[in-house]
């Protein structure tokens, strides 16, 4: 034997083995899954911002790198290289942004959203997310090969793991792929501990059980408040419109939801018209994500490009409220404590308003000639069609299909053109409800293929898409409707007035919105839960002004799509729909009658949805919906765990013994039943008293506990095993008469039970 074999150890879990083995150990399988989970959720990011196809080659030729280098160099070399690569990336990604929003970057600024990337700020919203990608998935991709390579799986796994943790804070995993990772930690770590066969047939079943509780704990755990990830298995309940359209930076497009009749704001305003709170500008599939920095408000901002008036708006919170409503486009901002404004000019409060506290705002109201945003340039800025033209890689194509034969019907040639034909459309052919099944895959392409109606988040959604795939830059606005109006330029705004819709950029104009939704359904819908909320005696329902002091007659020449929105004495409606953000005297849906489109009649069937989503709160069924495949799996692997720690922890025999005595239980066969009871006998008196020992008759072990102060009713049973097993007969009243006598002991023995039965 030589020296060096004379002095080898056995392999710890984990170190390099010789030869291929390093990669055909099964903890790579482990390895293997928790890097998929990561890279899957680059890929998802990519899918959004494009690049998925760069981004692959760059990552497989790392992992390939690192598995090449495995045995060429030392790990604290690999380190060194996988750090300059890291520092590499970033640079090129820093240098990527332009120069106009580099200036913005201050040592503060990247120290926190360094933090804020680690609490919950997607990497979405970051500027050039797919450069970033780009920049930062080669690196762990390449420590990953390395490790593997040479044989150390739990660390390549932990790298693989804190790459997706990281991911996890940023919010951008969710819990399937957090759980994947879980899965692959545990299989890596697990399969590299036992590495010989008695070690799996040993600890097999523990270890599946120490993976399903790893398992069920990360998908019931929200480790991050701030992250997108939610536990399995857990209903929060109907979300209102009002909370799903509430201003963070991420917006999830969710199913049913409902509104809330409760006051927000009193807002007076010479204009009537959608009041903004925000606006996004990515848009991933499932949702929108708004992306840049925000700074304070100093001095005037811009206005839009073309003619606008300047018209100044009154907001009074009336109750604590993050956002400060007012007509689009905002240029100034008085009172409300710090006003921010994000990179699409919307204003951000950096402290929530309280009850009674005001403030000014001054906006440039667009003024322009319907003929001249018809007629406008397609000549759009660089940095405008770039970030506002945006889909998803994996965009259905039928959507730009089915958009350019709506637009060629309709004969609309200029962008402003298509989208009224598009706005025209959607109001006709679909339907107004808050009741909707959220949809699997993209919004807009279910919206439009597979589903009859929605509320405004899915109008407006599928309208941007639609557009984009145009080529026409739109973006996806938040806010409320104008509200009840109660006096000659005075509103209440009520949560249940939050509303989305969409604004196309028209070059020399600026940004001109349209709404999709039917706009008598929604308001209908609306009237209906305030006067409910009014009949059932719900409090922060009005104010003083907005109290009715009777039923407003409708109108003679009142139609269906005229109703009101809870006007009182008369008030007019709050839906002025051509008008939502800068529209100025003339909006999208003056342009779509000018051009002979359809505005959007309402079938009676829209209006018995509208009326029965809010009203009746049906679930679609008379069963109820039935739980989500993946929430179903959840619970399925919570009943599976309970199961296999009972059986391990011996908890399932130790409540046999305990209550199965007392359980009442027969057989056809008395002699059965006899033994049986003689069975549940023995083991209430070893827990009591003593145990039988070795060679003990029954009759002597009866009797050896009777003299420790047994019942006489232990007679009974022994007296009718004795019969059963030695004579080879006991009638049915014998053997029903011995399983009564044990059952009572048994039921004596249980806590509170045994009071009521001695």
């Amino acid at each position: 034997m030589s020296r060096g074999s004379s002095l080898r150890e056995p392999r710890s879990p984990g170190e390099p083995t010789d030869g291929d083995g390093r990669l055909a150990d099964p903890a790579v399988v482990g390895v293997a899954v928790v890097t998929a989970a990561y890279l899957a959720v680059f890929f998802q990011i990519t899918n959004v911002v494009g690049g998925t196809g760069r981004t692959a080659g760059v990552v497989a030729l790392a992992g390939l790198g690192g598995v090449a280098l495995a045995r060429a160099v030392g790990e604290r070399t690999a380190l060194w290289l996988a750090g300059l690569l890291l520092a590499a990336g970033l640079a090129a990604y820093v240098l990527a942004i332009p120069e106009s929003r580099r200036a913005l970057f201050t040592a503060r600024s990247v120290a926190l959203d360094l933090l804020a990337l680690s609490t919950g700020l997607s990497v979405l919203r970051l500027a050039l997310a797919d450069v970033w990608v780009l920049a930062v998935a080669p690196v762990p991709t390449f420590l990953v090969g390395y490790f593997a390579g040479r044989g150390r799986h739990v660390a390549a796994a932990s790298v693989a793991g804190g790459t997706l943790g990281f991911l996890v804070l940023t919010g951008d995993a969710e819990t399937g792929a957090a759980v994947a990772g879980v899965v692959g930690l545990a299989l890596a770590v697990g399969l590299a501990t036992l590495s010989t066969p008695s070690r799996r047939r040993g600890h097999a079943g523990t270890f599946a059980v120490v993976v399903a509780a790893m398992v069920v704990a990360s998908a019931t755990v929200t480790v991050i408040p701030a992250g997108a990830a939610a536990p399995l298995g857990l209903d929060r309940g109907t979300t209102t419109l009002e909370s799903s359209l509430s201003g963070d930076d991420e917006l999830d497009v969710v199913g049913s939801t409902r509104l809330s009749p409760e006051v927000r704001y009193t807002i007076e305003s010479p204009v009537e018209r959608n009041w903004h709170t925000g606006a996004y500008d990515t848009y991933t599939g499932d949702g929108w994500v708004r992306s840049g920095e925000r700074s304070a408000v100093n001095g005037s901002l811009s206005g839009p490009p073309g003619a606008s008036d300047l018209v100044e708006t009154r907001i009074t919170s009336e109750a604590e409220s993050t956002a400060l409503p007012a007509p689009w486009k905002p240029v100034s901002a008085l009172g409300g404590g710090a006003v921010e404004v994000d990179e699409r000019g919307s204003l951000r409060l950096a402290e929530p308003l309280e009850p009674g506290d005001g403030a000014v705002v001054r906006s440039r109201v667009l003024d322009a000639d319907p003929a001249a945003l018809r007629n406008a340039s397609d000549d759009y800025p660089t940095a405008i069609e770039e970030r506002y033209t945006q889909l998803p890689e994996s965009t259905p194509g039928r959507v730009g299909d089915r958009t350019e034969e709506i637009v060629a019907a309709a004969g609309a040639e200029s962008p402003y053109e298509q989208a009224a034909a598009v706005e025209a459309y959607l109001r006709s052919e679909y339907e107004y409800t808050l009741t909707v099944e959220e949809p699997e895959g993209d919004v807009a392409d279910a919206f439009l293929f597979e589903m009859d109606a929605g509320y405004c988040v899915y109008f407006a959604t599928t309208m941007a898409a639609m557009l984009r795939s145009q080529g026409i830059p739109t973006r996806f606005e938040t806010g409320y409707t104008p509200g009840q109006r109660v006096g000659d330029d005075e509103y209440v705004v009520r949560g249940q007035n939050a509303h989305a819709w969409v604004s196309i950029y028209v070059p020399d104009h600026g940004w001109v919105a349209f709404d999709p939704t039917p706009s008598g359904p929604r308001d209908e819908t609306r009237a209906t839960r305030l006067a409910e909320a009014r009949a059932d005696g719900a409090e922060n329902v009005d104010t003083d002004a907005s109290v009715p002091d009777r039923t407003p007659d409708p109108e003679p020449n009142q139609t269906d799509t005229e109703t009101t929105d809870d006007a009182p004495s008369g008030g007019t409606n709050d839906s002025t729909v051509g008008n939502a953000s800068g529209g100025g005297a003339v909006g999208p849906t003056d342009i779509a009658r000018l051009d002979g489109t359809r505005t959007g009649t309402i079938p009676a069937a829209a209006t018995r949805s509208a009326r029965g989503s809010e009203a009746d709160g049906s679930d679609g069924g008379p069963l109820g919906s039935l739980p989500d495949p993946e929430t179903a799996l959840y619970w399925l692997l919570v009943a599976g765990l309970g199961v296999a720690g009972v059986r391990r922890t011996g908890l399932a025999g130790r409540v046999h013994r305990r209550i199965g005595p007392a359980l009442p239980r027969r057989r056809r066969d008395p002699r059965a039943d006899a033994e049986r009871a003689f069975g549940d006998l023995e083991r209430l008196l070893a827990g009591r008293y003593r145990e039988r020992r070795p060679g003990e008759t029954p009759r002597s072990y009866v009797d050896a506990v009777r003299t420790l102060g047994a019942d006489e009713r232990v007679e009974t049973v022994a007296a009718a095993y004795e019969r059963a097993a030695y004579a080879g007969s006991v009638t049915r009243a014998e053997a029903d008469e011995a399983r009564r006598a044990v059952r009572r002991l048994a039921l004596e023995r249980l806590p509170l039970v045994g009071r009521f039965v001695r």
